[in-house]
C-alpha cells in the first residue's frame, strides 16, 4: 500500500500505464510532504529504469538520483521504455517515436496522480533519453523544464560510431528482418528498419527549437560517446532560458570512480529547476 503523502518517510513504488495497448512500467519516488514537483527520468539506449549500476553504491544511476532529488524536494518517475526492462513489447520494435510516445504518456500519468504536482513536470534525459526529452519538449511545449545530460544531438553520427558503420548501413538496407547489433561491451541486440530510418532522419536540435521553457544542458569534456560541442548546439538551437554546464566527466558521470560528479550534477540540475520561472505552474 502506498504511504501517506504527508509522511516523513520517503515512498517508492512500481507503477504502470498503457501506451497503444502495451504496458509501460516505472518506479515512482515521492518526496515527503505535500505533492511536490516531479522529474520524469528517461534512460539511454538499451537502458532500464534504474540504469547502469554505480559500483560504490550497489544501485543504478537513476535509482540513486531518485533518492537525491527526493531529498531536494522533487518526486520522480523513472520508466522502462516499451521493449525494455519490465515493460511490454520487444526491444527490436523500439524506435525514437515509440519512446517519445511512452514519455508523453508518462507525463499524462503524472498529471493525473494526486500525490505529485502534475502541473510542475520536469524532464531529465540521459544520452538517448535526452533525445527523447528534447523531442517531447518541442512537440508539446509543456514541461516546466528540461535537463539534457550527455544527450544525443546527432544520432546519425553517434549511433554508427557505437555499433559500427557497416552494421548501421545494413540495418538501413534491411526492411524485412531485424538486424543484430553488437555493443562495445559485448551485448547483442536486434533492431528493425524503422529504428535505423529514424537514426538517419531525426534532428534533436530542430526538435528543441519549438520548446521555450527552461533548458539545462550538461556535457562531459571526457565523454567519448557524443561529439564535443553537442551541448552548445542544443543551447544555440533553443529559444528560451538555458544554461550549459561542461564538466570533466565521462558519459557515465565518472560513476566508475564514485558519485562526486553525479552528486554535483544533481544539485545544479535541481537548483536550475527550482530557480526558474517555470517552477511555477505551467499548463
Amino acid at each position: 500500500m502506498p504511504k501517506d503523502r504527508n509522511s516523513n518517510e520517503p515512498s517508492e513504488e512500481v507503477v504502470a500505464f498503457d501506451v497503444q495497448g502495451e504496458r509501460v512500467v516505472g518506479t515512482l519516488r515521492l518526496a515527503t510532504g505535500k505533492p511536490q514537483p516531479v522529474i520524469l527520468l528517461f534512460p539511454g539506449f538499451g537502458g532500464v529504469r534504474d540504469e547502469l549500476q554505480i559500483p560504490s553504491q550497489g544501485k543504478g544511476i537513476f535509482a540513486y538520483i531518485a533518492g537525491s532529488f527526493a531529498s531536494l524536494g522533487f518526486s520522480s518517475l523513472r520508466i522502462d521504455f516499451r521493449g525494455s526492462g519490465e515493460s511490454d513489447g520487444l526491444f527490436e520494435n523500439t524506435t525514437y517515436s515509440s519512446q517519445i510516445a511512452d514519455g508523453i504518456a508518462a507525463m499524462e500519468f503524472l498529471r493525473s496522480d494526486p500525490r505529485v504536482d502534475g502541473h510542475r513536470i520536469f524532464l531529465l534525459g540521459w544520452s538517448q533519453g535526452g533525445l527523447v526529452a528534447a523531442a517531447i519538449g518541442g512537440r508539446t511545449n509543456r514541461p516546466s523544464g528540461i535537463a539534457l545530460w550527455a544527450a544525443i544531438g546527432e544520432p546519425s553520427v553517434s549511433f554508427p560510431a557505437l555499433i559500427g558503420r557497416e552494421t548501421y548501413l545494413r540495418g538501413l538496407a534491411e526492411e524485412s528482418n531485424p538486424t543484430e547489433i553488437v555493443m562495445p561491451w559485448g551485448a547483442r541486440l536486434k533492431l528493425r528498419h524503422p529504428f535505423f530510418q529514424e537514426v538517419a532522419t531525426h534532428d534533436p536540435f530542430d526538435e528543441i527549437k519549438a520548446y521555450d521553457g527552461p533548458l539545462f544542458v550538461a556535457e562531459g569534456s571526457l565523454d567519448t560517446a557524443i561529439p564535443a560541442g553537442t551541448g552548445r548546439k542544443f543551447v544555440s538551437a533553443h529559444n528560451g532560458d538555458n544554461e550549459l554546464r561542461i564538466s570533466p566527466m565521462d558519459h557515465a558521470f565518472n560513476t566508475s570512480r564514485g558519485t562526486e560528479a553525479l552528486d554535483a550534477l544533481v544539485m545544479v540540475t535541481a537548483n536550475f529547476f527550482a530557480l526558474r520561472p517555470a517552477f511555477l505552474k505551467r499548463t
